[in-house]
């Protein structure tokens, strides 16, 4: 059996001056799907083509989905910005209600290993364990160095420790939590507006609030407002005696200058 994948073992000499050719494999659905459920934010494709390219010289990169569906389908447009390679999975038997993505990348991925030695290192874009068997065929029967990208919270510890590397996204800690920046400091700028002691902000009713109207867990809610208020976009103050409570008040000129938030009443003011 080891003279079989012989040929395949043969690791590819790369001078230290030049990146790794590779070829990218994308689950879409995992990436488009996870995303907007874990963090409610949409892919990032030219700022993780960026950071890839940073690691390697992209070759191809191939996406798979089921594009019947209506939100994946009008992501086609993005997608087609950065590859025109993509790969149609949905299930045309109407017998059987199985998602063929997982079948036709994992098919894709072992005949470019196959027929395709000039490729250094395959890069998977997906958290799914089942991968892990094909990423270590790739690493130890064909020397490749394979690379995982996967939604954070929703990516196999399996496959991570089957990888020579993987990156979670979203790929920067600020960029998990800046997309509720807008739904908190939206809450705070209508309460304000109103008038009485309920009215009054703190954090935890701020939290609570926009958690529940949103269908964000709590524990998310806290952090990004606790970012807003350690970047000075939301003010902080205990008051009163001998329970003093927090009050939360928006940094309006702050907002405005870095472009975070503004009023329309804030706007014309600072203009």
């Amino acid at each position: 059996m080891g003279k079989i994948f012989h040929f395949f073992n043969r690791k590819h000499l790369v001078p230290k001056n030049q990146k790794p050719q590779a070829v990218a494999f994308i689950d879409y659905e995992h990436w488009y799907i996870s995303l907007n459920n874990l963090y409610h934010i949409k892919p990032d494709l030219k700022g993780w083509l960026k950071d890839l390219s940073r690691r390697v010289d992209v070759r191809e990169i191939i996406f798979f989905a089921d594009f019947s569906n209506t939100s994946l389908e009008a992501e086609i447009p993005k997608i087609r910005e950065i590859s025109n390679k993509i790969i149609e999975t949905k299930n045309t038997n109407s017998r059987f209600k199985k998602d063929f993505t997982d079948f036709i990348m994992l098919d894709s991925i072992y005949q470019k290993a196959m027929f395709d030695k000039e490729i250094d290192t395959f890069v998977l874009f997906t958290g799914d364990g089942h991968f892990a068997s094909a990423v270590s065929f790739l690493v130890n029967r064909c020397g490749k160095d394979v690379g995982v990208y996967g939604v954070k919270d929703a990516f196999s510890l399996q496959l991570k420790n089957t990888a020579s590397w993987f990156i979670e996204v979203p790929l920067h800690a600020e960029d998990d939590y800046s997309p509720y920046y807008k739904m908190l400091l939206t809450s705070l700028s209508n309460a304000e507006n109103k008038k009485g002691r309920n009215a009054k902000p703190t954090f935890q009713k701020t939290v609570q609030v926009v958690s529940n109207y949103h269908h964000i867990p709590v524990k998310t809610m806290q952090t990004a407002l606790e970012q807003l208020i350690t970047q000075k976009y939301v003010i902080r103050e205990k008051q009163g005696r001998p329970k003093p409570t927090d009050k939360l008040t928006i940094n309006w000129k702050k907002c405005a200058e870095d472009g975070i938030f503004a009023s329309q009443k804030e706007s014309v003011r600072l203009v």
